[in-house]
Order: structure tokens, then sequence, then C-alpha cells
């Protein structure tokens, strides 16, 4: 894909011709009826004097209206950066001081939210579901470059947001290699678009991905309930999930509970967390289609790599993608020796720095390459095994632990549902391993039973010496489990 294209431009050679474009709220909108109202959103834009580089925050939900905003704020050569309205005011305030859009753009809901945000100089407005923007004046802006798509806003495991700012090529040098590599009969498909879009698996893949390549997608606002997905899924006609674990436990539960079995799904795609096999078991059987595991950071656009069609090996997140380029070093950033090390990346699809962030760029970003602070291993054909975040990592008398190993121990005794293994501060080892546990419905055991299950299956210094039997564990907003604030509960690696 060399010659430099823009997403608007792609969305309309492909739906050039009228037909359904997205089932939402149990009924069809066509292509026509969705640039209509992307039509009335340039009217309304250019009112307002919103122009080239100025951007549109979103707090909204998946919706056909959403979709149109984008590609209004395109067609003017601007940008979109959605946010994350559960963020709470303080952090959002922050958000968009940072960003400093010309406008924000809320669903109706969030009213109060305007209110815990009356100091910013933006204007704020509501969007209904089906409807244009409502006329207001645009507020000035740092400028973006014209090329810019989206700005997402990651914190990673880091726990400090950053923006990252995907170019409309870089967004569809990611969507094109995907594609070819994993689903190379994507223009047969019915994509389910449920995952928040503020989030680049949910916005980029599940709702940009269908219009980039001419395919119906099947939108819900929300995953919850259930029920609703798993009806909106038979009544649309969605053959594509694309998902994250965390939800997968829920529709597979419920798959079990109704015995309810979905009748055209073809593909599972899972990203955001790893797919335990298990669960992969799980989404083959209640669910009919063929699970998809992928790997991928927001930096990225936000595909690294993914399962081929013909498959991967076990343990594997599949190739990277055709594309990207990448080396192994050292955490001091000096070259590895072996197969195994952080990984650095580059590639069309790997954006060029943060927004507004000089100083974190020139960390994360040398000559071109990207660290991605991921620790995995990649094989002759280009096949990642994720080891571990290099903040995760756990060091126990000069001996690495990946948490991932513990884990898979403690989620092979049957009396668990979920784990999570963290590092632990303690003066005369450095480090212990302290482990989360979530016990299956109706079982129960000790942690002392649970150590002994550990003792038997892994070397004494990667056993815990503390586990923890807890009902929940912290995530972000798409489910992964965030070690750091199981570290921040126990910092000194004192039981409770």
């Amino acid at each position: 894909m060399a010659e430099k294209l823009r997403l608007e431009d792609v969305i309309a050679a492909h739906w050039s011709a009228p037909r359904q474009m997205a089932w939402y709220e149990g009924e069809w909108w066509t292509a026509e009826r969705v640039f209509r109202l992307a039509e009335e959103n340039v009217t309304r834009l250019q009112a307002a004097g919103f122009g080239a580089g100025d951007r549109i925050a979103t707090m909204l939900p998946n919706s056909p209206s959403f979709l149109a905003l984008c590609m209004a704020a395109w067609k003017m050569r601007g940008s979109v950066t959605p946010l994350n309205a559960l963020a709470g005011p303080q952090a959002l305030g922050a958000l968009i001081k940072h960003s400093m859009p010309a406008v924000i753009v809320a669903a109706p809901a969030l009213k109060e939210h305007a209110e815990g945000l009356r100091g910013l100089p933006v204007p704020f407005v509501f969007l209904e579901a089906t409807g244009p923007l409502p006329e207001f004046k645009a507020a000035p802006s740092l400028k973006s470059s014209e090329d810019c798509c989206s700005i997402f806003y990651t914190s990673g495991t880091t726990g400090t947001p950053k923006g990252v700012p995907l170019t409309h090529m870089n967004i569809l040098t990611c969507l094109d290699q995907a594609l070819k590599q994993v689903l190379p009969d994507i223009g047969e498909q019915t994509m389910l678009n449920v995952l928040p879009n503020f989030h680049t698996l949910g916005c980029v893949v599940s709702g940009f991905m269908p219009l980039f390549v001419g395919i119906p997608q099947v939108i819900r606002s929300n995953f919850l309930p259930v029920e609703g997905t798993m009806r909106a899924i038979d009544e649309g006609g969605a053959t594509l999930l694309v998902t994250v674990p965390t939800l997968l436990h829920f529709l597979c539960g419920a798959a079990a509970k109704t015995g309810w079995k979905p009748r055209r799904v073809k593909y599972v795609v899972s990203g955001g967390d790893r797919l335990v096999p298990s669960l992969r078991g799980r989404i083959a059987q209640l669910l009919g289609g063929r699970p998809i595991e992928g790997y991928g950071l927001t930096e990225c656009s936000p595909i690294l790599a993914a399962q081929a069609t013909g498959g991967s090996p076990e343990g594997s997140v599949g190739p990277l993608l055709e594309d990207i380029e990448y080396q192994l070093r050292d955490v001091d950033g000096s070259p590895a020796a072996g197969d195994e090390g952080v990984l650095w990346v580059k590639g069309p699809n790997v954006a060029s720095g943060y927004f507004n962030a000089p100083q974190i760029t020139a960390e994360k970003f040398q000559n071109g390459w990207f660290n991605t602070g991921d620790m995995v291993r990649v094989d002759e054909k280009r096949n990642v095994f994720i080891q571990e975040r290099v903040s995760d990592l756990i060091i126990v008398g000069g001996f690495n632990v990946y948490p991932q190993e513990v884990e898979a121990v403690l989620n092979s005794n049957p009396k668990v549902m979920e784990s999570a293994a963290v590092g632990v501060s303690r003066s005369v080892t450095g480090q212990i391993v302290r482990a989360f546990v979530i016990l299956k419905e109706g079982v129960t055991t000790t942690s002392s039973e649970l150590a002994d299950w550990c003792r038997e299956r892994l070397p004494h210094y990667k056993v815990p010496r503390s586990i923890k039997l807890v009902t929940d564990l912290p995530r972000n907003a798409l489910g992964k489990v965030l070690r750091r604030k199981l570290r921040e509960e126990s910092p000194n690696g004192e039981d409770d």
C-alpha cells in the first residue's frame, strides 16, 4: 500500500453502491443514511469554524452516529479523540487540557459529566444516537497534522496516560496487513462491534475495519446485558466476533447456561489480554467459531501479530505482520543474545511518537524504532511468544520469574477460575512472588493447599510465598488485569 490514502476516501469507494452498513438497535442503517448524517455533520463543523488539524473529543457509545461523526471530522481534515467517560472528571479534565480539542461531543446521558468539566475552555455538546451535531462554536485548539486520523489515550500498564496520534496510513496499512494474514475471506463476514471505542481494538478493528473493507457491522453500545449481545449476534447475523477474554468468559458462561448457540459465527478474534487454553476450548465448543488470538499495542494501530489462517504454534500469538521489522534487545537497550528479549518494532503501522509529549516520545521511540516494553521470544518463522512486560518481570534471588508461568500452574488447579501473580519487595531476596486467586463458584480451598500445588509443579523460587484468595481483580476497561494495582496493595510483600 505505497499510495498515500485516507480512510474517508477508501470508505467512499467501498460503499458506493446502496446497501446495509450497520445493524443498530434492531434495524439496519444503509450506507446512504450514514453518509447523509456525515454530510450534515460536515455542515455543522464548517459553521462552527472547525478546520484542518482540529480535533473532536468524544465520549460516545458505539452507534452509527459515532461513525458518521468520524467521517465528517476526516473530511474536514481533522481527527477524533475518543475518551473514556468513566475515567471521572479529574482524569478527563487532564486529558482534555492536554489534547486541546475544538469541541467535546458526548452522549446525552453524560450531562452530569459536563457539570464537572464546566471550567474548561472547550464547548461541550450532546449527540443523540441517531442525530447530527447541534450548533456550536469551535474553540481554538493545538493543531495536529492533517494526516492524523485519531488520537487514542493509553496508559498501557504504567498508569500514565499518553496520547497516541495514528495517521490514516498507520491504520490502513495495519488493517491491510492483518487481513491478508488472518482473514483472507473477510469480504464474506459480518462483524460484531461491541468493544468500547476509546480503545484501538474496539474503534479501529471493530468499528473502522468493516468500513475499510466494505462489510456490514452489528453495533452494540454496550456488551451488557449479555443477553442483548447474544440477541444482536443472532438478529444481525454476525459471523466475526472481535472481543476480549473477559467478555468471552461472560458470553461462554451465558451460552452454557441457556443452551444458546449462535447460528452463523465463524471466527472469534480475541485481543487485549492472553487467551488461556481452557477458554479457547470453550469458545470452539459453545460459540462454534474458530478462536484467533492477536497481539498489539495502541502505538501499533493496534495490531503487531496475529494467528494466521493456517494455524500457529501453541503458546504463540502468531507471526508478526509482514511489514514489521523487529529487534530483540536487553533491558538496557543493547542487542539481546538469542531469540528472547525486549521487543522493538518498526513499520508503516507504528506511530511516530506521542502527542504533545516530547520527553516520553524520546524515551520510547528511537530512530523510528518503538520499544513495546514486552519481553518476548520470536522463532524462525516470526511467531511471537509473549513472556511478560518488562515492568512485570519478577526477580527472585537473581532468577527471572515470568508471572504467566506461575499463573498457568495455578489456573491448572481444578478449583481455580483465574489468578494473577506479581513481584513484591523483600529485603533478603529482592522480590517474592505473590499470587491473587479467584476460585470457581461453589468450591473451597486454602492458600496453603494452593501453595502445595505450586511446589509440586514449579522450582522453589517460582512458588508464591503469599497467596490471597479474592473475589475480583483490578482491570482496565477491556478487562486486562492491572498488576501494578496488585503490587500497590502490598508494596512490602506483607500479607493482609
